[in-house]
C-alpha cells in the first residue's frame, strides 16, 4: 500500500453492508468494517463516554 500524506484526496471502494431506510449503517472500507451509531443509541452514549475518558 501506498503511504498517505495529510490532505491528499483519494478514492477508497467502499462496500455497503447494511443500510436502513436508505442509509448506509455498516460499510467496509479498505478491508475494515465501520459502522453508523446514532448518539441518542444507548451503545453509542457509552462509545462517546468511553472516548471522553
Amino acid at each position: 500500500m501506498r503511504e498517505r500524506v495529510k490532505n491528499e484526496h483519494y478514492r477508497p471502494i467502499v462496500t455497503v453492508d447494511k443500510a436502513k431506510k436508505g442509509v448506509p449503517t455498516v460499510v467496509e472500507i479498505s478491508g475494515k468494517r465501520y459502522t453508523l451509531s446514532h448518539p441518542d443509541h444507548k451503545r453509542g452514549n457509552q462509545e462517546i463516554r468511553r472516548q471522553a475518558e
